[in-house]
């Protein structure tokens, strides 16, 4: 694996503990998996929750590295040089990793679905969390009344200032069918017309020149946050709440958010296939997914985790899926994805490349 941000847990068996190494070096060849996220807090969110204890639990060891995207997998994959056993992906993408190849099918007992939301499962994915993608806005600019919907957002008259917008179209295009008055129930089926589609792309188009950040990470958007370096963004909720809770001066609304799910896959071709599928099986567990909220703004995505961890109110409020959020979000619809991916990515970065 690349050395880049990379982290090596190792198991030492002779003294029955492991050690969590931060620093950035190579991969030893001992472990037994090598686990890929996104980076920042949340990745050091699910070490703490989900692989670390779930890797003692099994007597196993792991390596971590970080990427911005699946397609980073597909190189190793069509290269035949794979070093990575399990990606962090989100539902949205996993149609298209797993129509180009890149995933694996997930052993039958890897999880159970009925311990899951229906429709967040599929035989290459088991999620670990629902998130939003959702406004945020700088209190220094507008105080309390920012952008409180997609509508506000793209109003560069009635609120000036730089945005910020993620660089990958999932949750950016379907925004853009919102702030033209599509209401949150029908914005797939906006989309899923021609005229719907080239409607949000002018949209896009519009609002481009007041893009000053298309952000590539979640670990980037954060920063731009707590440096105060835009105005308001498109961001993921828990990026925005790490980044409130670690002093950024924002501000964020659920109103017309995007509902998602992450979770995990295993790379076609793993080196580590069995020792992959084990971990995954031990860190899906509720006991593991009920304390990822403790250190991350999310909320699990294994449902018996609610019934072991007793949310308090205060903890529910950040929730993307706490009934209040979510009454006034949408869910992001993977069969819009795995038709519309390739136009979508085609179309956004003309827009985004333009500017």
């Amino acid at each position: 694996m690349s050395s880049k941000a990379s982290k090596i847990v190792t198991m030492a068996a002779a003294a029955a503990a492991f050690m969590v190494t931060t620093s950035s070096m190579s991969v030893v060849h001992a472990q037994d998996v090598t686990i890929v996220s996104s980076g920042g807090k949340w990745q050091e969110a699910q070490d703490k929750a989900l692989w670390g204890p779930a890797a003692k639990a099994l007597n196993i060891t792991y390596a971590q590295d970080t990427f911005q995207n699946w397609a980073e997998a597909r190189a190793q994959v069509e290269s035949g040089s794979i070093t990575w056993d399990i990606i962090q992906i989100g539902i949205a993408d996993e149609p298209q990793a797993k129509a180009a190849g890149v995933l694996e099918t997930l052993d039958p007992d890897v999880f159970n679905k009925a311990d899951f939301v229906p429709g967040s499962t599929t035989d290459s994915f088991v999620p670990n969390s629902t998130y939003s993608t959702l406004i945020a806005w700088n209190k220094k600019t507008y105080g309390d009344n920012g952008p409180k919907s997609m509508a506000d957002f793209f109003d560069v008259k009635k609120f000036p200032g730089k945005r910020a917008l993620w660089n990958q179209p999932i949750g950016m295009i379907e925004a853009a069918a919102l702030a033209l008055g599509t209401p949150r129930d029908k914005v797939y089926e906006f989309l899923s017309t021609e005229e719907g589609r080239k409607a949000a792309m002018d949209k896009l188009t519009e609002l481009a020149p007041s893009v000053s950040v298309w952000w590539e990470s979640g670990a980037q958007a954060a920063q731009l946050i707590k440096d105060g370096e835009v105005d308001m963004i498109l961001s993921w909720g828990g990026r925005v709440q790490g980044a409130i809770d670690d002093g950024a001066d924002f501000a964020y609304t659920f109103n017309d958010g995007q509902i998602g799910t992450d979770g995990y896959a295993v790379v076609k071709g793993s080196p580590h296939r069995d020792a992959a599928m084990r971990f995954l099986k031990e860190m899906s567990k509720a006991e593991y997914q009920k304390d990822l909220p403790n250190t991350f703004a999310t909320a699990p995505a294994n449902m018996k985790a609610y019934e072991l961890a007793k949310f308090s109110p205060e903890k529910m409020a950040t929730m993307a899926s706490a009934p209040k959020n979510a009454a006034v979000q949408y869910a992001v619809d993977p069969k819009f994805w795995a038709q519309y991916g390739a136009w979508a990515s085609e179309a956004y970065d003309k827009v985004r490349l333009a500017n």
